[in-house]
């Protein structure tokens, strides 16, 4: 029977602004991704048939009350009228070269209609072979509209009007006018940018120049950052071609191994560090550790799985990825395939790792060896607060001690505490205190500065504050924020000829904390840690960050005597080694502590050779009391520190009792 009616189907006016709200889901950051992300196909476009571009792309940010406007400028392609009408004016067309074979991530032809229509309402501008060229994008009543005005001739006044100052380019504004709209402020937005999954590779890469602006109600520029993203710092533990079962289709798999925990999807969703990202043709897909999301052994792997076969396949069946723009379809036969062979690859390395979690809870050192170390803790920290002074409590992660009087370093102007860990992409904050007036006074600037550009400073210069409750302390916060993990950096602060610093440590997850298995009890040394994955030219040293002494049990002198665990400690050659090791780190984190907060005297410029004369001096002074600790007395010869026990010799008792002539 042949159908009364056969026409295309209709769609009603709302599935636009419904299928927005499930694209978007009123948030700001997916709204952005979707126009950064047009702007950089567009660049790709260019790259594709070799021709040059700058790669700038400009977010700007203007908040008003009500109406904050968004914009997304680049100098690509620009838009002829013809392509304004199918790239804006038509909904969920192949309109980004996608069908095309190009290395683009359009692959709907909705994602600018839903980024605008998704936060309220919009306009397009674009120059295009000297041409001017604008569209508007509204909801009237319930009806999305699309108007294009008249091509213009792109002048000099309309160029400047819509920073498009040379060549091609295109502006999309957003006007945020839904009331339940939030839109975040200036570093949150910023930080959200830089760590979302999808504009690592963009904001990472050196072709292109993500700028964030953030502009006054006159539309002057307030301020401004690049936005960029560094990889945790890893080590490689896995390269591989990948044959996926049953398709004609590879993938090249990439692992790597931080040092760190990582936060995963299950703690941080598309901001997460671990996972992979899963691109085809540098489009990022998806982040996933696929079956292993909730395993705590996977949480230090980060790295990259790409298949080009992904755009192959979504020229025919476009099912491979979420209609709500959410990435791969999971329950995709391609996918479950993709997935299976990642996951045995990766298994291995996740195996290895609950391995080694294992070995390290059963070499836990023994308790023989862990009572030396907790007396000699005692004792190194006694000969460290007779030279420095008073040290400070334990500390928490950048937190502070808890003695009711604030802690004010020896030299009488410090950062408290002088070791902090900070959460990459979360504002942190120092705290540098100071004795009034004998060394600084209320309003002082102190100017600080890192060494390293991953842990930035966000207060440059603070004034010293009197704390009213405390006279004669004074007190100021520094803001800082931490980039790539796995970074160490220092800050500094001055103040005058004064001069401070605070070691950071950039961490994934909050919850990394060496000082949960410290051993209770105040002062400059917490412990000790045998390491066999220690940096084995350097056989021992004070790490700063975690107060612990780190012995490289695979450097090689080293290795011949004491293991991962410290076993050999009850050998006389061990425990004079051990000894030795410690006598050299205790000797020279106390020199250097010394000279920086003061104590020592060290001529302006002549530091590193007063830091080379007091460990020396140190040593000569407190190494025989370090051995005593660590080596048995049967052990030792010298009888100025073996402790003997009952009757006295012969020769001492005749010493003792001959009377001076």
């Amino acid at each position: 029977m042949s159908p009364l009616i056969s026409r295309k189907l209709e769609y009603d006016d709302r599935v636009a602004v419904q299928q927005a709200d499930q694209a978007i889901k009123k948030d700001v950051v997916r709204a952005l991704l979707e126009l950064i992300t047009n702007s950089n196909d567009s660049y790709h476009r260019l790259d594709d048939v070799g021709l040059p571009s700058n790669g700038a792309i400009i977010v700007e940010i203007q908040r008003r009350h009500t109406n904050t406007t968004l914009r997304v400028m680049d100098s690509a392609e620009g838009m002829s009228g013809e392509d304004m009408d199918r790239k804006a004016g038509r909904y969920g067309g192949a309109t980004s070269g996608f069908v095309d074979g190009r290395s683009v991530r359009g692959f709907w032809g909705r994602g600018l209609k839903d980024a605008i229509f998704g936060l309220g309402h919009g306009s397009v501008v674009s120059v295009h072979d000297g041409q001017f060229h604008r569209c508007s994008l509204t909801i009237r009543g319930t009806t999305p509209k699309y108007d294009r005005e008249q091509p213009l001739r792109a002048t000099r006044v309309l160029r400047k009007q819509w920073k498009i100052q040379n060549g091609n380019g295109t502006t999309v504004e957003v006007v945020v006018s839904r009331h339940d709209i939030r839109v975040p402020q200036f570093e949150n937005l910023r930080r959200s940018l830089e760590h979302h999954y999808e504009l690592r590779p963009i904001v990472s890469g050196e072709s292109r120049k993500v700028v964030l602006r953030e502009l006054d109600g006159r539309g002057t520029i307030r301020q401004e950052v690049p936005l960029s993203y560094k990889a945790p710092t890893g080590v490689k533990v896995l390269d591989e071609l990948l044959d996926v079962p049953g398709f004609n289709a590879r993938a090249a798999l990439t692992v790597f191994r931080s040092e760190l925990p990582l936060t995963t999807l299950v703690d941080e969703g598309d901001y997460a560090d671990a996972g992979l990202l899963v691109t085809s043709k540098h489009v990022v897909l998806a982040l996933t550790l696929f079956g292993f999301e909730r395993d705590e052994y996977a949480s230090r792997f980060y790295g990259t799985l790409r298949c080009d076969y992904f755009h192959e396949l979504l020229t025919e069946d476009n099912s491979i990825l979420t209609a709500t723009r959410d990435g791969i379809n999971w329950k995709h036969a391609f996918a479950k395939a993709l997935q299976r062979i990642a996951e045995e690859a990766l298994q291995p390395l996740v195996d290895e790792e609950r391995r080694r979690a294992e070995a390290e809870q059963k070499s836990a050192i023994n308790r023989r060896l862990r009572d030396r170390l907790n007396t000699a803790l005692k004792e190194l920290n006694s000969i460290a607060s007779g030279e420095l002074g008073s040290l400070t409590g334990g500390t928490e992660l950048g937190g502070e001690n808890t003695l009711k009087t604030p802690y004010v370093p020896p030299s009488g102007f410090g950062f408290v505490p002088e070791y902090v860990y900070v959460q990459t992409g979360k504002p942190a904050g120092l705290t540098v205190r100071a004795s009034i007036p004998d060394k600084a006074m209320p309003g002082n600037v102190v100017v600080i500065e890192s060494d390293s550009s991953e842990v930035r400073v966000l207060s440059s210069q603070v004034s010293i504050d009197a704390l009213p409750e405390f006279p004669g302390i004074g007190q100021a916060r520094v803001e800082i924020e931490g980039g790539q993990v796995g970074t160490e950096a220092v800050v500094s602060a001055r103040l005058g000829e004064m001069k401070a610093e605070a070691l950071v440590r950039v961490i994934s997850k909050r919850e990394v904390t060496i000082e949960k298995s410290k051993p209770k009890g105040a002062g400059l040394f917490r412990d000790f840690k045998f390491d066999p994955t220690a940096e084995p030219k350097q056989r021992v040293w004070f790490d700063r960050s975690s107060s612990n002494i780190i012995i490289a049990t695979e450097a090689p002198s080293v290795a011949a005597y004491l293991n991962e665990i410290g076993s050999g400690h009850d050998t006389p050659q061990g425990q004079v080694l051990l000894a030795e090791l410690i006598t050299e780190a205790v000797c020279r984190e106390i020199a250097r502590r010394g000279v920086e907060n003061g104590n020592f005297l060290a001529p302006p410029g002549g530091e590193t050779d007063a830091m080379q004369r007091e460990y020396i001096r140190l040593q000569n002074k407190y190494a025989h009391m370090i051995h005593g600790c660590f080596v048995e007395p049967r052990y030792r010869r010298d009888a100025r520190i073996i402790e003997r026990k009952g009757r006295p010799p012969k020769d001492q008792l005749l010493a003792r009792a001959a009377i001076e002539a």
